[in-house]
């Protein structure tokens, strides 16, 4: 029978001492009390004490059950309790666990042949340094710690908004796992990055404002995110809690803890620290698109990158000033010119669906109008009480009487419409399309298309006024049915559009035409008016206005061509102003209580922080207290054997398990800390033990392998099914990914009843896969994936029938299957077909027994022979063997 009582230190006499006082059984006064737990015990509780290095047990072992001082520590344990060690497993399982264990991928069968072949003590070493330097270590290990951060890339709130750029914080767990990044400065980034970085340039100012992505991925709630901040701080707080220090310190949001030495004003000083930092927004329902996005260029990068766009855009600018002062002087000049000189020849109004023919004015005539060389002939068409349905249709005709008899029509400008603005018209006139609301502007947008109708072409400034024609010999149906090859305006919505005539020559003219609402339904139709400005200088004024509004329009262009360099962004924190918060009593933001100045928690000493928010002391106070040391080392060895040596990996605290070791903890800490807080240094430690290399036979002494007397065998995690997979039917692509293709930022409208949702197909790892909060990912959810709306410790292991038919009829697992099948038929017989599905799939050859099975299976099963193999290649893919690990 195992006896798993702990051996007694102060922390479980600190304890007996408060549970006899509070019964009344000892005359001790009750002891002062941290929130849930006595000052004495808080003082003693084991997590919290310093690391020490414990005396190592001297323990002979003769059946090779020892290999390093972790095996001393478990074998003493084993031997005190009557507990047999099971023998070290096979070389093949050895390898494959291992595989597994570090990159999350299978061994090929050529690793497992050329470790099995090699003899030397030290072949299983070289396979853990292979492992360890193959960036799919920092993909796997990555992808524990993305469990415990809750890793996402939505955010949470009702509409569950992507998170484009969140992948980079991904990438970067990723890539400082496997540079070793060691874990006292990896916690220090992700905390504190943006600060500890603030000086530096390039890479490493990048890293450190990326890495702060951990907090920034904290989940957002509610229809508008800033009314509800609250509750993404507690998710921050809540959360670094438990991922460093293994304690539950979002419980003090409302009250006191009830059972670790956490308050509430504890809380509120470290919610006063991430108050007092800028975290990037999401955007949500209610205010849109995302914003405070952190740039990865230091402020003097930056300036280097635009300057010379500055420059550049100050050259345009000083152009574009001295262009619009001499349009303004050409203007001034044209419009002394135009009172005396303005003749108002014709005007009237056209009602709805009407058609108004040229009628001149009493005491006025078109049938001959006597002009001079640059004077001008203008229509202008105008809105009455309502604008909107105001396309017009125009009909004019310029006649020469006498001298060469030369005409005008505007229904000569429709073919080539676009070709400019001064538009050069027949024998040396010049046609002008106008807007008249600030003087004579030039309408400046040429349309080589609208409404996606390439026959209908034009110039507008804004969406009116504007000038545009039907060049087609058929009509086109729009906002209205424009009839074939004909011209047109709309007014803006105060003011008219102006279609000016130049004469290039003395002559006396007639002018004839129609101006007919085009466009039924606003209820009052158009006005327009017919003018002679009688002045020589007014045509060379306006043409001079136009060339400078064409060079005008060039400078825009390029202009706005010059677009400017951007830096790249991260999701992630930076500092904002310091300032300390008010206590929310019973958690609620609307009853505010006293101020809580930013400082460390009571139970470590209360440090306050040292200005700025306070992120800089914050991580280093995580990183030098006892506890962080701890948690790490334990969520290593978890993914190693299944289990912590403290069973209860996010709690440290009163309501969590003792270590079943908590000798053989001590002395990891002290040998992680020894070794630089290096990961890789512990993998090697612990796989290099004989308790990591023992076989997974079950032993009835140790039912439960609390004490570790054997290994525990565990199913592939749902990331290492699928990929494996993907190697079986040789179809991943393991090179890393990047952005995730979410729809452009500018097109979102999702809301709380359309909320954002996608699966993106891939071959890609499945640590690179796109996680969604509010509907996971089918196939992570199916086989037990992270919840990302919690931090997870651990991977639970459940067995549905849904799992079972995913192996019958999901289409990803059949096209794996047919893939892998397809490569079998390249050999010529079934024998060596069987041998390389076994060593694909399996790292190893079948055995007799099995190869008598796939013969009389072959045989019975009805098919082709393509649908034979593709049935037993099914069978390999869901067997036990494949999808377990030993």
């Amino acid at each position: 029978m195992i006896r798993l009582s702990p051996i007694p230190t102060p922390f479980h006499v600190a304890v007996a001492l408060a549970a006899l006082t509070a019964s009344g059984l000892t005359d001790e006064p009750a002891p002062i009390k941290i929130a849930g737990m006595d000052a004495e015990t808080a003082k003693a509780w084991w997590s919290f004490q310093p690391i020490t290095v414990p005396v190592v047990p001297e323990v002979v072992s003769e059946t090779g059950e020892m290999q390093n001082d972790i095996d001393r520590f478990i074998l003493e344990r084993l031997n005190r309790e009557g507990v047999k060690a099971t023998l070290a497993t096979d070389r093949r399982t050895l390898i494959r666990r291992a595989s597994y264990d570090l990159t999350g991928l299978p061994p090929t069968a050529d690793e497992v042949d050329a470790f099995l072949a090699d003899a030397s003590p030290g072949a299983f070493p070289k396979v853990i340094e292979r492992l360890l330097a193959s960036p799919h270590y920092g993909e796997h290990w990555g992808r524990h710690w993305l469990d415990v951060v809750r890793y996402a890339d939505t955010a949470g709130e009702n509409t569950d908004r992507p998170l484009p750029h969140i992948w980079r914080y991904r990438n970067w767990v990723f890539e400082a796992l496997n540079r070793d990044l060691p874990f006292d400065e990896f916690a220090r980034l992700q905390i504190a990055g943006d600060i500890l970085r603030s000086e530096a340039s390039g890479d490493a100012y990048a890293e450190g404002i990326v890495a702060t992505g951990y907090l920034a991925l904290a989940r957002r709630f509610g229809h508008d995110s800033d009314k509800d901040i609250h509750l993404m701080h507690e998710d921050v707080i809540d959360n670094l809690g438990k991922a460093f220090l293994g304690l539950a310190l979002g419980c003090a949001r409302c009250h006191d803890h009830k059972y670790d030495p956490v308050t509430a004003t504890d809380y509120y000083a470290l919610y006063g620290i991430f108050a007092s930092s800028r975290f990037s927004f999401a955007g949500c329902e209610a205010k849109g698109a995302p914003r405070d996005l952190a740039p990865l260029l230091a402020p003097d990068e930056a300036d280097a990158l635009t300057r010379p766009w500055r420059e550049r855009r100050e050259e345009f600018e000083a152009r574009l000033n001295e262009i619009a002062d001499r349009s303004r002087q050409l203007e001034g000049r044209l419009k002394s010119e135009m009172p005396a000189a303005m003749t108002l020849l014709a005007a009237d109004n056209v009602a709805e669906g009407g058609s108004v023919t040229f009628s001149a004015l009493e005491s006025r005539s078109l049938d001959r109008v006597e002009v001079r060389k640059g004077e001008i002939l203008q229509l202008a068409v105008s809105p009455r009480g309502s604008h909107g349905a105001d396309s017009t249709r125009v009909e004019w005709e310029i006649a020469e009487l006498g001298g060469e008899g030369r005409r005008w029509n505007v229904a000569d400008l429709i073919s080539d419409l676009p070709a400019g603005n001064p538009h050069q018209g027949k024998g040396g006139a010049q046609w002008c399309f106008l807007d008249l609301k600030d003087g004579a502007a030039f309408l400046p947008e040429k349309l080589d298309a609208i409404d996606g109708k390439d026959a209908l072409k034009g110039w507008r400034n804004g969406d009116t006024p504007s000038v545009f024609a039907n060049t087609s010999d058929e009509p086109v149906a729009v906002w209205t049915t424009l009839p074939p090859h004909s011209f047109f305006v709309h007014p803006g919505p105060e003011d008219p559009v102006v279609v000016a005539w130049i004469s290039p020559c003395d002559a006396d003219l007639t002018l004839a035409g129609k101006v007919s609402d085009a466009h039924p339904g606003d209820g009052d139709g158009v006005a327009f008016r017919l003018e002679h400005i009688a002045s020589v200088k007014a045509g060379p004024a306006l043409l001079a206005i136009g060339e400078l509004s064409l060079e005008q329009q060039t400078l825009l262009r390029a202009r706005d061509a010059n677009i400017a360099p951007t830096s790249p962004v991260a999701f992630a924190v930076v500092e904002d102003e310091g300032k300390d918060v008010r206590l929310q009593l019973r958690g609620d933001p609307e009853q505010p209580g006293e101020n809580v100045p930013r400082r460390w928690l009571s139970a470590f000493g209360g440090h306050p922080v040292n200005g700025g928010s306070g992120r800089r002391d914050l991580a280093e106070w995580i990183v030098r207290n006892p506890l962080s040391t701890r948690v790490i080392v334990n969520r290593i060895w978890l993914g190693h054997f299944g289990q912590g040596l403290v069973r209860t990996p996010n709690d440290f605290g009163a309501r969590g398990e003792t270590p079943v070791y908590p000798e053989l903890l001590e002395w990891l800490g002290a040998r992680f800390e020894k070794d630089g807080r290096s990961l890789k240094s512990l993998h090697r430690l612990i796989m290099n033990s004989a308790a990591y290399q023992r076989a997974s036979t079950p032993n009835d002494t140790d039912p439960e392998n609390r004490l570790l007397s054997h290994f525990a065998r565990r199913r592939l995690a749902a990331e290492e099914i699928r990929d494996t997979l993907l190697v079986v039917g040789g179809h991943l692509d393991s090179t890393p990914a990047e952005a995730h293709p979410f729809p452009p930022e500018s097109t979102w409208t999702f809301t709380q009843h359309a909320p954002f949702n996608a699966v993106y197909d891939n071959n890609k790892l499945s640590a690179y896969q796109m996680v969604q909060r509010q509907r996971r990912h089918p196939f992570l959810a199916l086989f037990d994936g992270a919840d990302p709306n919690a931090s997870t410790p651990e991977r639970q292991t459940t067995t549905a029938p849904t799992q079972a038919l995913f192996f019958l009829n999901d289409p990803f697992f059949h096209t794996q299957a047919t893939l892998l099948e397809a490569s079998l038929m390249d050999l010529s017989d079934d024998s060596a077909r069987l041998r390389r599905l076994f060593r694909t799939t399996l790292q190893r050859e079948p055995s007799t027994t099995e190869n008598d099975w796939a013969a009389t299976f072959l045989a019975s099963y009805p098919g082709t022979p393509e649908e034979k193999w593709s049935a037993c290649v099914r069978m390999i893919l869901a067997s036990n063997e494949f999808l377990y690990l030993d």
